[in-house]
């Protein structure tokens, strides 16, 4: 009786809740306790640690720092709890996938998933103001927000990029306000710039409005001043309640555009010869509306 009485008192006792502990393992079902944090991005797998502490060092401490292995890690765009500066992509959680060509670049951010080599050269998720921005342009939010003032004008936010050759994909998202439906001629997207002692050549990728018609626009100025652009027709380029990504894909002398809508499903893309040059910027533009970035991420060899 007495022993069947412990046994109903250690029962009640029992809480359903599981309990962790410091180095002890967590995942989505098993949080970690008051006063510690899930470390994501431990070598041996998840770990539980203290949220006071500071492994990396630098300054931020492991309960707000999504890259405890690493200094920085202050933000994290996709909210997987994986930091935008440790994260293999940090526009998307993981899908659970294995990396198929082991460059520790995943998809969707992997331009190429059965080629090795691929790197993030640049990610900015606009949590600080960028430095040269015009005056037409706000961050806040985490979002870079161009409001145009003049509807003839492209405005433009360039961003100097490090790349090692011509092998480039360009990835933004970005939502359009409401001006955008009464703009005759209007035009958001990403693009790259090349500037060298003999010219700049520009290319431009994104959603275009010309007399009421919307279309997929890949456009190139080149050093000589001379254009060239392909194009191909989409049902909306400016639908205020979708958020759009776009891709410019630069391989050699070879440039595609994408653009997707809110089914994420590739409106089509366009297809340009281009001049083949390795860009040192970056850009996002916009002509004829307002346009809230939340990224821009460049993924090269």
């Amino acid at each position: 009786m007495l022993s069947a009485l412990c046994a109903t008192l250690a029962a009640c006792g029992t809480s359903n809740t599981p309990t962790t502990r410091i180095g002890g393992p967590c995942d989505a079902s098993n949080k970690c306790d008051d006063g510690q944090i899930c470390d994501r991005t431990a070598p041996g797998g998840q770990v539980c640690v203290d949220a006071a502490g500071d492994m990396d060092g630098d300054g931020i401490p492991n309960g707000k720092d999504f890259c405890e292995h690493m200094a920085g890690g202050a933000n994290d765009e996709d909210g997987d709890g994986i930091g935008d500066d440790c994260d293999s992509c940090p526009i998307a959680a993981p899908t659970g996938q294995t990396e198929s060509d082991g460059d520790a670049v995943t998809s969707p951010c992997d331009p190429d998933t059965r080629t090795p080599g691929d790197r993030i050269i640049l990610f900015n998720g606009f949590n600080a103001a960028v430095a040269g921005a015009g005056a037409n342009w706000k961050f806040q939010n985490g979002e870079a927000v161009v409001t145009p003032t003049d509807p003839t004008t492209v405005e433009q936010l360039v961003i100097p990029v490090v790349a090692t050759s011509p092998h480039l994909a360009v990835f933004a998202a970005y939502q359009i306000d409401s001006a955008a439906t009464v703009a005759t001629t209007a035009d958001a997207g990403v693009g790259s710039k090349t500037v060298l002692p003999l010219g700049t050549t520009l290319i431009q990728c994104g959603g275009s409005r010309a007399a009421g018609t919307d279309q997929v626009l890949l456009f190139q100025a080149d050093t000589s001043g001379g254009t060239t652009q392909s194009t191909k027709p989409i049902t909306t380029a400016f639908d205020t309640a979708a958020t759009y990504r776009v891709v410019e894909q630069i391989d050699g002398a070879t440039t595609n555009c994408a653009v997707a809508g809110a089914g994420m499903a590739n409106s089509d893309a366009a297809q340009l010869s281009t001049d083949g040059s390795t860009p040192t910027n970056v850009v996002l533009y916009a002509r004829g509306t307002t346009v809230r970035f939340s990224y821009i991420l460049v993924v090269g060899q």
